[in-house]
């Protein structure tokens, strides 16, 4: 039986895969004895990790593999939004005028047109409202985007849940390691704007302007156990 200290982790599973039986069931199997493979977990360093952590990890692996999660790494990072577009769980021509403006040409895949300067402006000024007209356009069609925090790494994971799923969930931590708590948390906007700048490699900020755009929701550390 698998114990009832990763009760949360086995919950999370089966909320985020939409009940579905055959992860619940493998995430009770890997409960027993969390595995060590890096295989299994998916990622590196496994052989330091914790057995929660090694679970949690190995859960959210399980859930990118069985299409339930988006995933990029951070040289791919432009690509979520076609993705996103692609999948229906965006629609450029319904988005919000800042979300349009700012995201726009990463969902179609082309330059902005005019001036670099002029768009990178544009991006740094409105990037923060950007991003809550994406969430809100996500959420008038019934779903909430969250981040799954895995690790500081360099692949971001995004889910998309119904609300009272959202609330139940929102940042709330399922393990730590070396002091970095992983779990589930509201999106990771100020992450997601580190992978655009270096994924696009000079289109949205110059490489002179460090920081975070104004108003960029920032990653809380201390956020609090799911149990």
């Amino acid at each position: 039986m698998p114990s009832e200290d990763y009760a949360d982790i086995i919950a999370f599973a089966s909320d985020f895969s939409g009940g579905d039986p055959t992860i619940v069931k493998r995430v009770q199997e890997m409960a027993v004895n969390p595995p060590t493979d890096m295989e299994t977990v998916g990622f590196y360093g496994v052989e330091d990790y914790p057995a929660r952590h090694r679970l949690f990890l190995a859960t959210v692996n399980l859930l990118d593999n069985g299409g339930t999660l988006h995933s990029v790494e951070d040289k791919y990072t432009s690509d979520i939004f076609s993705i996103w577009q692609e999948g229906g769980i965006i629609d450029k021509t319904a988005l919000g005028p800042v979300a349009n403006a700012v995201f726009g040409p990463l969902i179609i895949g082309e330059q902005p047109p005019g001036p670099i300067s002029v768009y990178r402006d544009l991006v740094w000024a409105q990037y923060a409202e950007a991003t809550n007209e994406l969430e809100q356009s996500i959420q008038d069609d019934g779903k909430v985007l969250l981040s799954i925090d895995a690790t500081d790494g360099d692949t971001m994971f995004f889910a998309l849940v119904p609300p009272e799923i959202a609330d139940r969930w929102r940042d709330k931590a399922l393990s730590e390691h070396e002091g970095y708590r992983a779990g589930v948390r509201s999106p990771m906007w100020d992450r997601l704007w580190v992978n655009l700048a270096y994924s696009t490699r000079g289109m949205m900020v110059d490489d002179d302007r460090k920081g975070l755009p104004p108003g960029t929701r920032e990653r809380d550390d201390a956020i609090p156990f799911a149990k």
